[in-house]
């Protein structure tokens, strides 16, 4: 194994390596069910990337992933000793059965900054000429002529064609893509209530919470990773209880649906459009309600309302984005939104010129056949 450290220069190609590699262990059976273990190993390595090494201190690292404050004391509370010992441990459990891996993530004991071993002939370095190519370089030369002569001519035609502009859906979502980060996607829980024997009884329900999930939330979420998937952009995904504000600290974060997702509430309730008592948007500005008058007690609707904001300096000072309608057919409508190349053109059309590095607010409104919504279109944006 070839050692890697975070005093070394670490290439992109590597890096992208190292996530992969990281994506892998965080899911496997050791970290799966240990959210602290998962949060701490995620801090540790994309800090070591990033050689933030003045964020690799126990008192820095249990106010940012473990949200202590900023005045604890960590000779009085090792929580961060306490889990750094046991990802040590569960590392070791994970390369148990993988001695063929890419590459091995270590924390030395002492340390909080992550060490990279690889595999020989893993790392990525400048390959040296070989003896018998350097009797031929005259031969590379004339390609290298031939190879620029016909570079320039091809230069030369395309100088007449306009470059393509970004689409709107790459101006959107750059902030978070071209982030070192992967992007977490928070899926809230519905609080279910249902008979104790399972019977259509209304008497006696019990109240099911923790287990399940809008269909417009879930279906936000698979849209958006599938974007994500084919963009080449890492995610993780969380649901329930399993998130922290250190998490939303800790990456560019997506929160999925509103009234049932306490965090969109909390992070977004100073900004213009806001969820106010259900079922109902506020703006802020003048007090004007966005209701749904035939709202069913079903849940069902003929309309929805939905807000998709994005925020790059959000009180959780990392890049947040909330997709979330009224009811669970706005929240669909908004994760059609956007991922729909289409759509996001028409926000750019009345948008200002530098709106890519604005926060901004959309809201949108959407019509429901046959419990579908249809497209959703703008009512109102807001850059600033």
């Amino acid at each position: 194994m070839i050692p890697q450290t975070s005093a070394e220069v670490i290439s992109h190609a590597d890096a992208v390596r190292i996530r992969e590699v990281l994506g892998d262990v965080l899911q496997s059976a050791p970290f799966r069910t240990t959210r602290q273990c998962q949060s701490l190993l995620k801090y540790i390595v994309e800090h070591t990337l990033a050689g933030e090494n003045d964020l690799l201190r126990e008192r820095v690292i249990g106010t940012e992933v473990f949200g202590r404050s900023h005045d604890y004391e960590p000779g009085d509370d090792p929580v961060v000793r306490v889990r750094a010992a046991e990802v040590r441990k569960r590392l070791a459990q994970y390369y148990q059965d993988r001695a063929d891996s890419l590459v091995r993530i270590d924390i030395p004991s002492g340390s909080y900054r992550a060490v990279f071993q690889w595999k020989a002939a893993q790392l990525t370095t400048p390959a040296s000429p070989k003896p018998g190519l350097q009797k031929s370089r005259w031969r590379w030369a004339l390609v290298a002529v031939l190879v620029i002569a016909a570079s320039a001519m091809v230069v030369r035609g395309l100088r007449t064609t306009p470059s393509s502009a970004p689409s709107a859906m790459d101006q959107f979502w750059a902030p978070a893509l071209t982030s070192p980060k992967p992007i977490l996607v928070y899926n809230a829980t519905s609080t279910v209530f249902q008979s104790p024997d399972l019977t259509d009884s209304p008497h006696g329900l019990v109240p099911v919470r923790g287990q399940y999930t809008c269909i417009g939330d879930a279906y936000a979420s698979v849209v958006l990773t599938s974007l994500f998937a084919r963009r080449g952009k890492l995610y993780q995904m969380r649901y329930g209880a399993d998130l922290s504000f250190g998490d939303l600290r800790y990456q560019p974060s997506i929160l999925i649906g509103a009234f049932n997702n306490a965090w969109t509430l909390q992070t977004t309730n100073e900004l213009r459009f806001v969820f106010d008592k259900h079922p109902t948007i506020r703006d802020r500005t003048d007090n004007r309600l966005y209701i749904l008058p035939n709202l069913a007690p079903d849940g069902r609707t003929p309309e929805d309302y939905a807000i998709v904001s994005r925020v790059f300096d959000s009180n959780t000072g990392e890049l947040l984005i909330a997709a979330a309608g009224i009811t669970q057919y706005g929240t669909h409508a908004a994760g059609e939104f956007l991922t729909s190349p289409q759509l996001l053109a028409t926000l750019a059309v009345n948008a200002p010129s530098d709106w890519p590095k604005k926060n901004l607010q959309v809201l949108l409104h959407t019509k429901i056949v046959d419990d579908m919504p249809g497209p959703p279109s703008i009512v109102t944006t807001y850059f600033w």
